[in-house]
């Protein structure tokens, strides 16, 4: 199952009013901007502004700019955290099965005293992954 077709079920908690992007889209753009090693929301911005034309083509983004730091973490601090591990963590295994034709394990874990009181108070997980057989 693809990445839309995976996050396409997660509920969008935002308001309709202003809302310039689909919430598919700002996934999409993050986890790309991951997966180019960015590890924070500043940086998956800038990411995402310096590939802007791949990203407006790509996803058809019809404001014709990719969002900003602010407008990615008001996303994340949104949307039900729970529920979007165990999506991201199905497309992962999707992704391990197409790929490699084994089963990962991957677990999730809260880190609950953790909370970065900075950034509003989110708190931070610890993924861990291994292949069934035992062989990592």
């Amino acid at each position: 199952m693809n990445l839309f077709m995976r996050f396409e079920v997660l509920e969008d908690p935002r308001d309709e009013r202003g809302k310039r992007y689909r919430l598919i889209d700002i996934i999409i753009m993050t986890i790309y901007g991951i997966l180019n090693k960015q590890e924070d929301f500043n940086n998956i911005a800038y990411y995402l502004e310096i590939n802007s034309n791949y990203f407006v083509k790509l996803l058809g983004i019809e404001c014709g700019k990719t969002p900003s730091h602010d407008c990615i973490s008001d996303v994340f601090a949104a949307i039900n955290p729970q529920k979007f591990m165990e999506i991201f963590i199905g497309w992962t295994k999707d992704i391990v099965r197409a790929k490699s034709g084994e089963i990962i394990n991957i677990d999730g874990k809260a880190v609950r005293e953790a909370q970065d009181k900075i950034n509003g108070k989110n708190i931070p997980y610890i993924v861990s992954a291994f292949l069934s057989d035992g062989n990592i």
